[in-house]
C-alpha cells in the first residue's frame, strides 16, 4: 500500500539520545500585576545603585525582572533631572541709562551707535554686546553657552 505524502505518523528523527527535561513553569491561577508602593520602589532602586551591585541580582532578590528595575531607575532619573534645555530661561535686562533716547522723527539710517550696549549674564559667563550685532551670530553664541553649561 502506498503511503500518502501528507501522512507523518512515523518518526524519522536521527536523535538517539534522550532529550533533557527543560524548565516548565505552571501558572495555576490568574496572574496579576503587583502594585509596588513608592517607598519600596525607591528602596529597590537605591539598592541597585550601590557599588558592586548588579541590577539582575537585585531584581532576582525582589522577584522582578531586570527590565522592570531599569524602568524604575529611568523614571527616577527623569523626575530628578532639571527642566529640558529647550524651555526658555529669562534673565534680567539691564538698560544703559547713558545711551541717548531714540529720535522721534524718522531719519535716514546713520552710522551704528556704539554707545548702546547689552550685557547678558549666564551663570559664570558674561556676554557684552556693543553697537550693531548680527542676530544669528548672537543666537549661535548664546546656544553654544547654553550647551556648555
Amino acid at each position: 500500500m502506498k503511503q500518502d505524502r501528507f501522512d507523518h505518523n512515523d518518526d524519522h528523527s536521527d536523535v538517539t539520545r534522550p532529550m533533557r527535561t527543560q524548565r516548565i513553569e505552571v501558572i495555576t491561577g490568574v496572574e496579576r500585576r503587583r502594585r509596588w508602593p513608592r517607598d519600596k520602589k525607591l528602596a529597590i532602586v537605591a539598592e541597585s545603585f550601590q557599588d558592586g551591585c548588579r541590577v539582575a541580582d537585585v531584581a532576582r532578590r525582589h522577584g522582578i525582572s531586570p527590565q522592570q528595575l531599569f524602568g524604575w531607575r529611568g523614571q527616577l532619573r527623569a523626575e530628578l533631572e532639571p527642566a529640558p534645555a529647550d524651555v526658555p530661561l529669562f534673565a534680567p535686562a539691564i538698560v544703559d541709562a547713558s545711551a541717548p533716547p531714540p529720535a522721534e522723527a524718522v531719519q535716514a539710517p546713520a552710522a551704528p551707535d556704539t554707545s548702546s550696549s547689552i550685557e547678558i549674564v549666564l551663570g559664570p559667563a558674561v556676554v557684552r554686546v556693543r553697537g550693531t550685532v548680527d542676530p544669528r551670530m548672537l543666537a549661535m553664541i548664546l546656544r553654544a553657552l547654553k550647551v556648555s553649561r
